[in-house]
């Protein structure tokens, strides 16, 4: 009797072993050190936001994207926005407030459009906007350049309608000049539109106040009329902006003696 129950208990412990892979690891467990191996199940992902990053004038964004918090897949790639670029006419962006210059410095060139040394000049390359009359039309759309170079002159060139350049095909026509500083003040020049010419330049003995004008702050404005027709007019207003700053380069001489009055 007692032999055949312990027969049954060396069947019972082999049928144990058997169905635990018989080196006594739980079934199922092929490594054999207490860790579930991969059985080739599907993982499940926990989504974590990649946050959107806003362009800017200068600098690129990036959209909304996803990722698995546990295994670090991309499930959202993020895509790249272009920066913004600045948005301007007055030299301050709009946008970002970043201040910059209207004004700018080049050269006169020669017959193989080379430029030529020291015959520098300023201006504002991108026009600015006013208004012009005359006996067709009041108040409407005038752009304007206005130019100091090394002859030490100052032009106003001027497009009415925006793109018609003022032009003289008669005797030199005097202008009458005002330029209103940023204090209020008015100052009377005059200017002249010569004969054949395609810019008023302000008579020189005024060259000083415009510069000293453009060499502070704020807005200067200008209101030209002419002397053969009494109807005709310009006004518009420009920015002092980093004029200064481009004059003090151009004029000076590397011992920093200025050239130009």
């Amino acid at each position: 009797m007692k032999r055949g129950m312990a027969m049954l208990l060396a069947m019972a412990m082999v049928l144990m072993l058997a169905a635990c892979g018989g080196n006594g690891a739980p079934a199922g467990n092929t490594a054999g050190n207490g860790t579930a191996a991969d059985d080739g199940g599907d993982h499940v992902h926990t989504e974590e936001i990649l946050p959107a990053v806003e362009p800017t004038c200068t600098e690129t964004g990036l959209t909304e994207g996803r990722r698995c918090s546990e295994c670090g897949e991309i499930l959202v790639e993020q895509e790249t926005i272009p920066a913004l670029g600045h948005t301007t006419e007055t030299g301050t962006c709009e946008r970002c407030g970043q201040t910059f210059g209207i004004w700018t410095t080049g050269f006169y060139v020669d017959e193989f459009q080379q430029p030529v040394e020291g015959q520098w000049f300023i201006w504002n390359e991108n026009p600015v906007w006013g208004t012009f009359s005359n006996s067709a039309t009041t108040n409407s759309e005038l752009a304007v350049r206005l130019a100091y170079d090394y002859h030490n002159w100052i032009s106003f060139f001027l497009f009415e309608y925006g793109s018609s350049q003022v032009k003289n095909v008669w005797d030199t026509d005097t202008y009458s000049i005002t330029m209103r500083t940023p204090d209020g003040v008015d100052h009377e020049m005059k200017g002249y539109l010569y004969e054949s010419a395609d810019r008023i330049i302000l008579d020189e003995a005024y060259t000083a106040d415009v510069i000293t004008a453009l060499s502070g702050e704020g807005e200067v404005s200008f209101y030209l009329k002419s002397g053969r027709f009494e109807t005709t007019s310009y006004l518009f207003s420009i920015e002092a902006s980093n004029f200064a700053e481009e004059y003090s380069t151009v004029t000076s001489t590397a011992d920093g003696e200025t050239q130009a009055a």
